[in-house]
């Protein structure tokens, strides 16, 4: 994580110090482990009695980024006309009436797994979803993207 993603973070994100086993791949060690550079004034942390090396951390968060997309605007370009239809109803139905057309104008962001369930939308009609392209795609941290997704 770089600095300015470190400063993207909310105040209130909760930083932990704890170096359990899974701690070098959770973003919220990371983000702890940025303190040294940063200039922030304050700063939250976990509470390091709920953390215990018998259980997996309930704050767990994988520190890694996933590769949102942006529209879908071509998603239709292979589709019969017969299937259009069907197919459009069933995506109104997975993400429901508003949040299709914030998808649609590019107001939503798509995560993996809500492009997968589209793919399977068309795979279940009969096409090959893993050809389905959506208008661009951002790679970030879930976390940073939730500014930008609101159902």
């Amino acid at each position: 994580m770089t600095l300015e993603l470190y400063n993207q973070l909310n105040i209130d994100y909760t930083q932990c110090w704890h170096s359990l086993r899974e701690a070098s791949q959770c973003l919220h060690h990371t983000a702890y482990t940025m303190l040294g550079t940063s200039t922030r004034e304050r700063y939250m942390v976990v509470n390091e009695k709920v953390i215990t090396e018998k259980q997996s951390c309930p704050f767990f968060a994988p520190d890694r980024k996933e590769r949102f997309a942006w529209g879908i605007s071509r998603i239709y370009d292979n589709v019969r006309v017969a299937d259009l239809d069907d197919i459009r109803q069933n995506l109104i139905y997975t993400f429901g009436r508003t949040a299709y057309y914030r998808i649609k104008r590019e107001e939503r962001v798509l995560t993996e797994r809500e492009q997968r369930e589209i793919r399977e939308v068309f795979t279940d009609a009969g096409y090959d979803g893993s050809k389905i392209e959506f208008d661009r795609y951002e790679e970030q941290y879930p976390i940073l993207m939730r500014i930008y997704k609101s159902a």
